[in-house]
């Protein structure tokens, strides 16, 4: 008996323990081979509101501005902000507040299992190969201590959450378009991209990718020339577990470390399961 797999399948709501990667059967057996997950850029992200960069579409105060310097600086933000910043995304369990269980439908839910992080037929559907790759099964607490230790001189690491998806995006126009130059003619906006108020932006998508319930990663290393320079980070022992998608060929194997379970995930009616 499994205590990993009796602990995945916990009807527990909003398990806060282990975060989700999924991909494809290649890509998994690079990464337990390499023991390193790649960190991915803005350029190569789904939504447009990331891989994309808007206009500044005017300035809050008139005044004695030298308006060549000012968008060549922020020229230089762009692109400092598509060079710089790298991410890592997993998909968490949901949520569900204590008053959620106190109805039948919402029993019945948690009887699914489908609030599980494993258990997102659409994430196996878009990023492990429609159903024929792979889930990882990472440990929060343990990867976090490994991300966290990548900060150093070049390497700014921000504080990992949830992302925010919102389909109200006047806040972020607002504060990524609207230059303040009425702080000084002589401020250095070559920064503005990834300011201290702008970094909040990097955890925000549109509403349509609300299913992922993602959970990132994200750092800024200064030392990158170019989106295509790859960056890696060693998990260490936070890979507790791989699960095979109900696609994967029985005659294929997926070579794993000592001490990593590995699952596989059936459907029955709708219904996920591990065995």
């Amino acid at each position: 008996m499994s205590i990993l797999k009796d602990r995945l399948q916990q009807q527990t709501c909003g398990d806060d323990t282990f975060l989700y990667h999924y991909t494809s059967l290649a890509s998994a057996c690079k990464i337990i081979e390499n023991n390193t997950l790649k960190l991915s850029n803005l350029v190569n992200t789904n939504d447009p509101l990331e891989f994309l960069s808007g206009e500044p579409s005017g300035f809050s105060a008139w005044g004695d501005i030298d308006y060549k310097k000012v968008f060549r600086e922020l020229t230089i933000s762009k692109k400092n902000r598509i060079n710089f910043v790298r991410m890592i995304c997993f998909c968490k369990d949901m949520f569900c507040s204590n008053d959620d269980w106190q109805n039948e439908k919402a029993q019945d839910f948690a009887d699914n299992l489908l609030f599980k992080g494993w258990a997102r037929s659409r994430m196996w559907a878009q990023y492990a190969d429609n159903h024929s790759g792979v889930c990882l099964v990472f440990d929060k607490a343990e990867f976090q201590k490994l991300f966290n230790a990548l900060a150093g001189k070049d390497i700014e690491v921000i504080p990992d959450r949830k992302i925010d998806y919102t389909n109200y995006l006047t806040e972020l126009e607002t504060s990524m378009s609207n230059i303040n130059t009425s702080r000084s003619t002589l401020s250095d906006y070559s920064d503005f991209y990834l300011g201290d108020d702008n970094k909040k932006y990097l955890f925000q998508k549109c509403q349509d990718y609300r299913d992922e319930n993602e959970y990132r990663f994200c750092l800024i290393n200064r030392s990158l020339r170019s989106p295509d320079e790859a960056m890696f980070v060693n998990y260490g022992s936070s890979l507790k577990a791989v699960i095979l998608g109900q696609r994967f060929s029985y005659s294929l194997k997926i070579q794993v470390p000592d001490g990593i379970e590995q699952f596989r995930i059936r459907w029955n009616y709708g219904r996920p399961s591990l065995w």
